[in-house]
């Protein structure tokens, strides 16, 4: 059998007997994963409950234009309630019991008359969020009133109504790629994915090759009639194979997690889970020799270090450099380096830029031959590296 392959059996054998890489490769990725999805589901269900919410008015006099507010406020979903007194509302703001409280005073209709603008007094925390969104829906539907009283006004002076709103924007949707997915879904999953792919291998990275120069074991290994090219390529197989378990495991949960269809995940997969079998592949292409990069750079980190501690020092450092460029994949659709070809050269963010325009149903041939082509050179540098090492006899150091 294959000297590599013998190593790579040695070291999956391993590193499945430890719970904490077996956590790594699977448990977690699929945990984190389930807990974000289900977190960012409330959220988005809270929000949407949030413009459905009880508006608090004031008691005082009703007339015509008041109740006609009031019923565009119902028609807009909120439900309204009456309050005794302004004290009692910022008494009742403030014990939390009350969001958003609005004071007609004595009606809209003597003030409007004149005709005069009216004022509405809103009472609110300004801290509260939910508050904040009803005051929206408040003022959405005051502007729709408004609308109507203007309305009023021009047909009695025999004013042409179009002047009310001379202006007017229409909006026509262009779909630009093949899915709709949701916004939550095309920011979170590229960052989840990248992360877990690099993690899967971490946890046990420390210990494949400066944790066997601790246990006295690397020399046995050496001496063996494996070479020490096949060496490090079977553990650089297997920390390959934990990151892409680690892929799966994440892909995985995310697809089950769509199949089951909760009420709480609904607001992020109303258009389906937004992957053709073509963004698969895509992510799938760009995602394999990112996992072999990052085992490589990982197996290099670990044959440098001289014991396992001083690994985890170096392996914690390193860390930052795959998460900075995956948080800024999270808002790089707010700039327009997202469309630039520049972006495919730099590792880990091009992975997560081909993830989020596959998410969207976008394919840019030449962006992801760039992405895959940077993976590929970045992971042989790193390899090369890691070999170099792995042929010095300073590779048996522990001090």
């Amino acid at each position: 059998m294959n000297g590599a392959l013998i190593v790579l059996r040695k070291e999956l054998r391993e590193m499945l007997r430890d719970k904490r890489v077996r956590s790594a490769m699977f448990i977690g990725p699929v945990f984190s994963v389930v807990l974000t999805l289900m977190l960012f589901g409330v959220i988005i269900s809270s929000v949407s409950k949030a413009t459905k919410t009880t508006i608090h008015v004031i008691k005082g006099q009703r007339d015509e234009a008041t109740t006609k507010f009031i019923q565009a406020l119902e028609k807009s979903g909120m439900t309204v309630t009456e309050l005794a007194s302004r004290e009692d509302a910022e008494a009742q703001i403030k014990k939390g019991d009350v969001r958003l409280a609005l004071d007609f005073g004595e009606g809209m209709q003597a003030t409007l008359a004149q005709p005069a603008p009216f004022t509405v007094q809103a009472f609110l925390d300004p801290t509260d969020q939910k508050a904040e969104i009803a005051l929206s829906i408040v003022e959405k539907a005051t502007a729709e009133v408004s609308k109507g009283i203007l309305k009023g006004i021009f047909v009695e002076k025999g004013i042409n109504e179009a002047f009310i709103k001379p202006i007017d924007v229409k909006r026509n949707n262009i779909k630009v790629g093949e899915t709709n997915s949701n916004e939550f879904l095309v920011q979170l999953l590229p960052y989840l994915i990248v992360i877990w792919a690099f993690y899967g291998a971490f946890s046990s990275a420390s210990d494949i090759v400066s944790g066997e120069k601790e246990r006295q074991t690397l020399e046995t290994l050496l001496i063996s009639p494996v070479a020490r090219n096949q060496i490090a390529f079977g553990k650089l197989g297997a920390l390959t194979a934990a990151s892409l378990c680690s892929i799966g495991a994440a892909l995985g949960s995310i697809l089950v997690m769509y199949l089951l269809q909760l009420p709480m995940l609904k607001p992020l997969f109303t258009n389906g889970l937004g992957l053709s079998l073509t963004g698969f592949f895509v992510i799938i292409v760009t995602l394999v020799p990112t996992s072999v990069l990052f085992a490589s750079a990982l197996l290099a980190v670990s044959s440098f270090a001289r014991n396992t501690r001083e690994a985890q020092t170096y392996l914690a450092q390193a860390s930052v450099f795959v998460m900075l460029p995956a948080v800024f994949s999270q808002i790089i659709g707010l700039t327009d380096f997202a469309n630039s070809k520049a972006v495919y050269a730099i590792p880990i963010l091009n992975v997560t830029n081909v993830i989020r325009n596959a998410l969207l149903g976008r394919y840019d041939a030449v962006g992801i031959a760039i992405t895959v082509v940077m993976g590929i050179v970045f992971a042989a540098i790193a390899i090369g590296y890691s070999i170099k090492l792995f042929n010095r006899e300073s590779i048996l150091n522990r001090i």
